[in-house]
């Protein structure tokens, strides 16, 4: 079980989106492209906890339930907080997970809408 470090909480149209990050633990030898020089220096931060690797998670809900989500995995926070570099948007990838995580919400509660119409 993971121990997800909460961010913050925005309301974009009907849902509560919920920004969180937990530690990742896959190496970042297996997850990144760099020299062995480069590996070694972003160690040696990770280490000297300097920067951060981590998961970035995005929660949609509706009504205290969740509908959608979205994470991504092998995110570098450098000289900062993973919160502080999820604010910051995440290199660009923020906006994505959100939308994909807010989409996710709106076909499940469109779908959740069509089951009860037809029971009711």
């Amino acid at each position: 079980m993971r121990f997800w470090n909460y961010v913050e909480t925005r309301e974009i149209g009907p849902f509560t989106v919920i920004l969180d990050w937990t530690y990742e633990d896959t190496s970042i030898r297996d997850m990144f492209e760099e020299t062995e020089e480069e590996y070694s220096e972003m160690e040696r931060r990770l280490d000297a906890h300097l920067d951060t690797h981590y998961v970035a998670r995005v929660r949609a809900l509706f009504d205290g339930h969740e509908l959608g989500s979205d994470t991504l995995g092998s995110c570098y926070a450098y000289g900062c907080d993973p919160a502080e570099d999820m604010t910051n948007g995440i290199g660009g990838y923020l906006d994505q997970m959100i939308e994909e995580a807010t989409k996710q919400a709106q076909q499940e509660l469109q779908s959740l809408k069509e089951k009860i119409e037809s029971i009711a």
